[in-house]
């Protein structure tokens, strides 16, 4: 009698991971990195996209209302109830050495939505203090940075706008990307004053392995 050939290779695959677990060799995280596709589909499959590589930000993005690094490494105790309740998902414990597991935030699944205040009012130590939506819309928690040889506009001739179509601050303007050419395709120009470093322009950037656009965090946070 045949074996199915899908069963016969799980049970290959099981024997692998306990034979290699047994010597120490290996660990699930290990099996799952192996057979990582090289790619991630997008639109239901039908617009295959290369996974990204995020950003090493010179000064990692605080919760807003963190007012600045020094107050805010301080008074946090890393007690992660602002990562678990964040709706957005958007917010880490750091790994680094200076403030191991304060909260950071990153831009891979989703972005910090200017409505939402939920980090502040969970959190109990007072590093983060408490903000109405106003208060949030009109802080800066780092500003937005355009890597030019990354944008699809200059890589792939293909017209975008995404970041400036989507930015809630209206900082992101395009501007033609040649000036001979001032009806054909636009690239973006970044008003800094303005952006206050939600990350949604990060976030739906299609450019890949690494966004065209991402965020820059500020040692101190301001009203903009």
């Amino acid at each position: 009698m045949s074996t199915d050939p899908t069963r016969r290779n799980a049970s290959t695959n099981r024997r692998r991971f306990l034979t290699l677990a047994a010597l120490g060799l290996c660990s699930p995280s290990t099996i799952a990195e192996e057979n990582k596709p090289a790619e991630i589909a997008a639109d239901g499959g039908l617009a295959p996209l290369r996974e990204r590589l995020f950003p090493k930000r010179t000064i990692p993005i605080l919760p807003p209302g963190g007012i600045n690094r020094y107050t805010f490494g301080r008074r946090c105790t890393a007690c992660a109830l602002c990562v678990s309740a964040c709706p957005n998902h958007v917010l880490f414990p750091q790994n680094g050495p200076k403030e191991p597991f304060q909260p950071e935030m990153r831009f891979e699944h989703g972005y910090c939505r200017p409505e939402c205040v939920r980090c502040s009012e969970v959190c109990p130590s007072g590093a983060i203090k408490k903000m109405t939506t106003a208060d949030k819309a009109s802080t800066q928690i780092g500003y937005a940075v355009y890597v030019r040889d990354a944008c699809i506009v200059v890589t792939e001739g293909k017209s975008c706008g995404n970041c400036a179509r989507h930015c809630p601050s209206s900082a992101i303007e395009l501007i033609p990307l040649s000036a001979e050419e001032p009806d054909g395709l636009k690239v973006p120009t970044i008003d800094t004053d303005r952006c206050i470093g939600c990350g949604r322009c990060e976030y739906l950037c299609p450019a890949r392995p690494v966004s065209a656009i991402y965020v820059e965090g500020v040692f101190t946070q301001r009203t903009v």
